[in-house]
C-alpha cells in the first residue's frame, strides 16, 4: 500500500504541469519537480523569510525544480501535497496548522514517502503534536545572540554537507535542543560548543517564563544537521538559516540544495544512524540567569 501511495504521489507531482495550485505563488512556474515552501507563523518572525524564499527560487531555476511559496495552511490538503515532492518548511513558529485535517494531511503525505525539509526554526514549530517532532528530529529549547561558530562535519559522504570546509566557522544563531536526536537519526553535521558562548541563552530572557532560573544551552554532544527515514519518507533538517545574509552564501546555498535533493531523493545519500542512542543527560539544575546578563 505504501508503494502504491508513493507511486501515486510521485505520478500526481510529475502530472502536475506549471501551474501552482491555489493558495500557493509560483516562484519557479515549472521543473522536473514541485517543492512546497511553508513559512508561516505564530510567533517570531524572522527576517530571513523572504531572503530564504528568493535563494530557494533561485536555486530551483538553477537546478530544474519547480518551487511554490504559501502561508496558507490549508494547501495541507492530500489532493494539494501530492503535487509535491517536499514540503520545505521555512522558519515556521510555533503552531501552523489550524486543523486535525490539516495535519493528518502531512503525516499522510509523509507515510506515503513524501519529503520533508525543516530549516532553523521549523523546530519551534508544533510543540503540542508528537508526530511533527519525531519528524523534524528534535525541538527548539534555546539559544544564544548570534555569533560565530565551528561547526564540524561528521558524514562527509553525505551530499548535503560533503562540499562543506570542515571545520566551517559561520555567522548565525546556533540552537540548543530540548532532546539529543542521535540514535534515531543520521547526524551529519556538529558544533564545537567551545567555539562559541552558549549563556545567556533565551531561556534567561526577563520576559521569559523560566527568568530568573533559567536552563544552560549546553548540550556536550550538539548536532546541527540530520536526516532520517523512519516516518516513511525522508526528512531532513539544519538548524542553521537564523541569518538573512546565509541565503546569499555559496556554502550555505549548497547545504540547502543538497538537503532538497536528498529529500527528493535525487541524489543518493544515507540517512541510516550510525550511532547508538546516547544515554539521557542529568536533570538540569537552574542557572542563576541574573548573574549571567550583561551590566
Amino acid at each position: 500500500m505504501r508503494l502504491f501511495l508513493l507511486a501515486s504521489l510521485l505520478l500526481l507531482s510529475a502530472c502536475g504541469g506549471s501551474r501552482a495550485p491555489a493558495g500557493t505563488t509560483p516562484i519557479v512556474e515549472d521543473g522536473e519537480f514541485r517543492v512546497l515552501v511553508y513559512s508561516r507563523t505564530a510567533g517570531f518572525r524572522h527576517a530571513s523569510i523572504e531572503p530564504g524564499i528568493a535563494a530557494l527560487g533561485e536555486l530551483g531555476r538553477a537546478n530544474g525544480f519547480a518551487v511554490d511559496a504559501s502561508e496558507d495552511p490549508t494547501v495541507f490538503n492530500p489532493e494539494t501535497l501530492a503535487r509535491y515532492a517536499a514540503v520545505i518548511w521555512l522558519n515556521t513558529t510555533l503552531t501552523v496548522l489550524d486543523t486535525e485535517a490539516q495535519r493528518e494531511a502531512l503525516q499522510r503525505y509523509i507515510e506515503a514517502g513524501g519529503g520533508y525539509v525543516g530549516i532553523h526554526s521549523a523546530a519551534d514549530t508544533e510543540h503540542d503534536w508528537p508526530w511533527y517532532g519525531e519528524l523534524v528530529g528534535a525541538y527548539f529549547k534555546s539559544h544564544p545572540v548570534q555569533q560565530l561558530g565551528r561547526l564540524r562535519i561528521e558524514a562527509a559522504d553525505h551530499p548535503a554537507v560533503a562540499a562543506l570546509p570542515d571545520p566551517w566557522t559561520v555567522f548565525d544563531e546556533f540552537y540548543s535542543f530540548k532532546t539529543n536526536p542521535r540514535g534515531l537519526v543520521r547526524v551529519l553535521m556538529n558544533i564545537d560548543e567551545t567555539s562559541y558562548a552558549q549563556d545567556p541563552n533565551t531561556t534567561c530572557l526577563p520576559d521569559s517564563p523560566t527568568f530568573p532560573n533559567g536552563f544552560s544551552g549546553v548540550m556536550g554532544d550538539h548536532p546541527m544537521s540530520w536526516c532520517h527515514d523512519r516516518l516513511g519518507g525522508r526528512a531532513w533538517y539544519t538548524a542553521l538559516g537564523h541569518e538573512a545574509a546565509l541565503y546569499q552564501l555559496p556554502e550555505f546555498r549548497e547545504h540547502l540544495l543538497q538537503g532538497i535533493l536528498t529529500a527528493t531523493r535525487r541524489v543518493a545519500a544515507d540517512c541510516q544512524p550510525r550511532e547508538a542512542a546516547l544515554p539521557p543527560p542529568p536533570p538540569e539544575s537552574p542557572q542563576a540567569c541574573a548573574s549571567l546578563l550583561p551590566g
